[in-house]
C-alpha cells in the first residue's frame, strides 16, 4: 500500500540514516519530544490524566516546544539548514519551559491569587501568552494572531470603544491573571478538548494512514462507483472524504489524495477547474464525516448543555451523506451532460481484493464507530482504538507497522495536531478577553435587534460572518467565537440548540472553500493547474446543495435524528431527492440537456422537496414526474434522428 511512506518523518530519517542539513542531535530531539508527547497523551487516555490545571499547561507547554522545532524562524522547514535565528528557537523553548517550572512550582498559591497575580505571575503569564502568538503565527498565519490580539486590547481599553463594545476596562494583571491561570481562558473549553479528545484522535488516525487507509479508501472507493457514468471522479470524491475524517486538515488532504485522483479525472475527461474544484469540496466535507470529523466536532459538545461527543456524531450522520449525495449528483450530471462514460472494469482495483488485503483497517476504523456508540468517552475510546489498531493490522503483512511505522506514524500525528492546539490557546485567549469585557453577551443581543428577531435573517447574517471570519481563520476558531457570540441569540429565536451549533460548525467548515480566500480550493487548483479564481466559483458551484444542507435542518430538525423514526426517514429521502433535483436544474441536464425554463422548474421543484410539507411535496412529485418524461420522450426522438 503506496501511502506508508508518504512523507519523511524525522523517525524515518533517523533510522535510515538519511543524511540531512540539520545535525543529527537535533534530529534525536525532535523524535525523543515528539513520541514523549504522544506517550504522555496516550497513557492519559487510556489510564487517566493529572488535575486539570497542570495538564492543560503541560499540554501547551509541550506543544509550543514542538511548534519551535516543527517550525523554526527563518527556514521553512525543520530539515534545512540551521541559521542563527536557531538560536532564537531554543530561547523560546527554554523560555517555554521555564514559564512551565514556575506554575508547577506552587499551583494551589497561582489559583488563589488569579485575581490578584504578584509580579512573577503577571511576567510568567504575559511570556506564556506571547509565546502562543508566536507559535500561533508560525503555524497557523498572522490572522489568527491579530485576531486574539483585538479581543485582549478590547478588554484593557473597553471604556474607549463606542455603542455595544463599550464597557468597564479590565486591569493587565486580571487580565493576565484571567487568561493563564483560570479554567476559562486560555486553559479552557478548547484546550480542554485538545488535550484529551483532539491529540488522541490525530494519532488514531496517522497510525490508521500508515497502515494504508488511504490506499485502501481509495481503492475501495474506486472498485464500488469508478465503472459509472463520471466514475473517476465519483471516486476521487468518495476516497478524499474517508481519507480527509483521518487527516486532520483539509488542505493536507488535497495536496495528499489529490495529488493522484485530480490526474485521474482529467485523464477521464474532466476539465481542470472541475476536477480541482470536486476534489476540494470532497476533502473539505472530511471535516463532517462521523465518527472522525473535524477538530471543532470535539468542541462542540461543550456548548451544548447535556450533549456528548456522541450526541453530535449521530446528530451529523444524515448532513454528511446529504453533502456528498449533493457533490456525486453534480459529478453524474456533469458527465451525463459531457458524454464522459467510468473507467473501464478491467482497470479498476477488485473490490474482494482490496477487502482481502486491507480488513484490519477496516475493523479498526469500525472500532472507533462501536468505542464512541457504547458510550465511551472519546478520549478512552480514542485511545483504546489506537492500541486496538496496531494490533489488528498486524495480521495482514499489506497493514503490518513495524516499529518505525509506529513511531513515524505516532510524530506525525503529533506534529499535525500542533497547529490545532495553537489555534485552541487563540481560542481561549479570545474566550477569556470577551467573558471580562461582556462582549458575547451584548453581541448576542445586536444580532437579535439586527435581525429584527426573523431566524431567517439571523441565519444568512450568521453564514456570512462564518465566511468572512473564515478568510484565514481555522473551522475552530470560527466555531469557538460564533458559537459564543451568536449562537444564544439563534436559539433564542427557535433553532433548535444543537441545529444551531452544527449550523455555525457547517458554515466554518465551507469557508475553507469560499473565495475570495479559499485555501482548500486553492491548493487543488495549483495541482489541476487551474485558475485558481475560477476554480473557487466552480467549487462553490460544486457544492451549491451543502450550502443549504445548515438551513435545512435548522427548518427540519429530523435530519439531525430528532423526532420520530418514520419523519426522520421521509425528510432524509426528500432532502436527497430535492439535493439531486437541484444538481441536475444547476447543471442542466435530466436524460438530456434541459431549456431554460425546465431548469427553473426543476429548481422550484429541488426547493419544494427540501422543506418539505404534503402539499408540496406533491406538487414536487408532480412537476419532477413531468420533467421526466417529458425528457424521455424528447430523448426518444432525439435518438429516432
Amino acid at each position: 500500500m503506496s501511502d506508508r511512506r508518504e512523507s519523511v518523518t524525522a523517525t524515518d530519517a533517523y533510522v535510515s540514516g538519511q543524511a540531512l542539513p540539520v545535525p543529527t542531535w537535533l534530529v534525536a530531539i525532535i523524535i525523543a519530544v515528539s513520541l514523549g508527547t504522544a506517550m504522555y497523551h496516550l497513557l492519559g487516555g487510556l489510564f487517566g490524566t493529572a488535575e486539570a490545571f497542570r495538564h492543560r499547561t503541560a499540554h501547551i507547554t509541550l506543544f509550543l516546544v514542538l511548534g519551535f522545532l516543527f517550525f523554526p524562524l527563518g527556514r521553512s522547514d525543520w530539515q534545512e539548514k540551521l541559521r542563527w535565528t536557531t538560536v532564537i528557537d531554543f530561547a523560546l523553548i527554554t523560555a517555554a519551559i521555564g514559564v512551565f517550572i514556575y506554575r508547577m512550582q506552587d499551583v494551589d498559591s497561582l489559583a488563589s491569587r488569579s485575581s490578584f497575580p504578584n509580579q512573577g505571575d503577571v511576567i510568567s503569564g504575559t511570556i506564556l501568552v506571547l509565546l502562543v502568538l508566536e507559535a500561533v503565527r508560525r503555524t497557523v498565519g498572522l490572522a489568527l494572531v491579530i485576531l486574539p490580539t483585538l479581543f485582549m486590547l478590547h478588554a484593557l481599553y473597553s471604556d474607549h470603544f463606542p455603542s455595544i463594545f463599550l464597557a468597564a476596562p479590565t486591569r493587565f494583571s486580571s487580565l493576565i491573571g484571567y487568561l493563564t491561570v483560570d479554567l476559562d481562558g486560555m486553559l479552557g473549553v478548547p484546550i480542554a478538548v485538545s488535550s484529551s479528545f483532539i491529540v488522541i484522535f490525530m494519532m488514531y488516525g496517522a497510525v490508521l494512514v500508515r497502515s494504508g487507509a488511504g490506499t485502501f479508501f481509495t481503492d475501495l472507493a474506486f472498485a464500488a462507483t469508478g465503472w459509472m457514468s463520471g466514475g473517476a471522479a465519483k471516486a476521487a470524491a468518495l476516497a478524499s472524504g474517508l481519507y480527509g475524517t483521518l487527516s486532520g486538515s483539509t488542505t493536507a488532504n488535497v495536496v495528499t489524495t489529490g495529488s493522484f485522483t485530480i490526474p485521474l479525472m482529467k485523464s477521464s475527461g474532466f476539465n481542470p477547474r472541475f476536477a480541482a474544484s470536486v476534489e476540494a469540496m470532497a476533502s473539505n466535507g472530511g471535516q463532517i464525516v462521523p465518527p472522525v470529523m473535524g477538530a471543532a466536532a470535539f468542541i462542540i459538545p461543550m456548548y451544548i448543555p447535556g450533549a456528548s461527543y456522541r450526541d453530535v456524531v449521530l446528530a451529523a450522520a444524515i448532513p454528511a451523506v446529504l453533502y456528498y449525495i449533493s457533490i456525486l449528483a453534480m459529478i453524474h450530471f456533469q458527465a451525463k451532460r459531457t458524454g464522459l462514460t467510468g473507467v473501464a472494469r478491467k482497470d479498476l482495483p477488485s473490490a474482494w481484493i482490496t477487502l482481502r488485503k486491507g480488513w484490519p483497517i477496516l475493523i479498526a476504523f469500525g472500532a472507533i464507530v462501536g468505542f464512541l456508540l457504547s458510550g465511551f468517552t472519546p478520549m478512552i475510546a480514542g485511545a483504546t482504538a489506537l492500541v486496538l489498531t496496531v494490533i489488528v493490522t498486524m495480521f495482514r503483512a499489506e497493514t503490518r507497522l513495524t516499529p518505525q511505522d509506529l513511531c513515524a506514524a505516532l510524530e506525525t500525528g503529533i506534529r499535525a495536531t500542533i497547529p490545532i492546539v495553537m489555534a485552541c490557546a487563540a481560542a481561549g485567549i479570545i474566550i477569556g478577553s470577551m467573558d471580562l469585557s461582556g462582549l458575547a453577551g451584548r453581541v448576542s443581543g445586536a444580532v437579535t435587534l439586527l435581525a429584527d428577531g426573523k431566524l431567517a435573517l439571523a441565519l444568512v447574517i450568521t453564514a456570512v460572518v462564518c465566511v468572512i471570519l473564515g478568510m484565514g481563520m481555522t473551522t475552530t476558531i470560527v466555531y469557538i467565537t460564533l458559537a459564543a457570540l451568536v449562537a444564544p441569540s439563534i436559539t433564542e429565536m427557535g433553532a433548535p440548540v444543537m441545529a444551531a451549533n452544527l449550523f455555525i460548525f457547517y458554515f466554518g467548515c465551507l469557508s475553507g472553500v469560499t473565495p475570495p480566500v479559499a485555501l482548500t480550493t486553492y491548493a487543488a487548483a495549483g495541482i489541476a493547474g487551474s485558475n485558481p479564481w475560477s476554480t473557487g466559483i466552480e467549487a462553490v458551484k460544486v457544492g451549491i446543495a451543502s450550502f443549504l444542507i445548515p438551513f435545512m435542518f435548522i427548518y427540519t430538525p429530523s435530519l439531525l435524528l430528532d423526532g420520530a423514526w418514520y419523519r426522520i426517514a421521509i425528510d432524509s429521502v426528500t432532502a436527497a431527492i430535492g439535493i439531486i433535483c437541484l444538481a441536475a436544474a444547476v447543471q442542466g441536464y435530466l436524460r438530456r440537456l434541459l431549456k431554460p425554463w425546465e431548469r427553473v422548474a426543476l429548481a422550484a421543484t429541488a426547493l419544494l422537496f427540501i422543506v418539505p410539507t404534503w402539499e408540496t411535496m406533491l406538487l414536487a412529485g408532480a412537476v419532477l414526474i413531468m420533467l421526466w418524461f417529458r425528457g424521455r420522450t424528447n430523448q426518444g426522438k432525439r435518438l429516432d434522428a
